[in-house]
């Protein structure tokens, strides 16, 4: 696999888990899913090469320390974009 390839995008709904992966410098590009119209869910979109985001979702479940305040700040933030995704498809 040359450098230039595309790199690979995960697809994610724990917003935990993404909150982890954008602390350890992923790029979360949200998107929303209407295969139920009355329930839509905001997934995200992980880019970046599969075996490292395998490994980085492995040290979440293995329960790796991070900063405690920098994951509440992430969370946050992923959350807010979450609710602002879905306020604005109602809207």
């Amino acid at each position: 696999m040359n450098d230039k390839a595309q790199p690979a995008i995960t697809s994610l709904e724990d917003t935990m888990l993404v909150a982890y992966l954008t602390l350890k410098g992923y790029t979360a590009i949200p998107w929303l899913s209407k295969d139920d119209p009355t329930d839509p869910r905001v997934s995200f979109d992980i880019y970046g090469k599969q075996s490292e985001i395998e490994a980085h979702m492995q040290e979440y479940s293995s329960n790796q320390l991070v900063g405690i305040q920098d994951f509440c700040r992430q969370l946050k933030s992923i959350k807010n974009i979450m609710y602002n995704m879905k306020r604005i498809d109602k809207g």
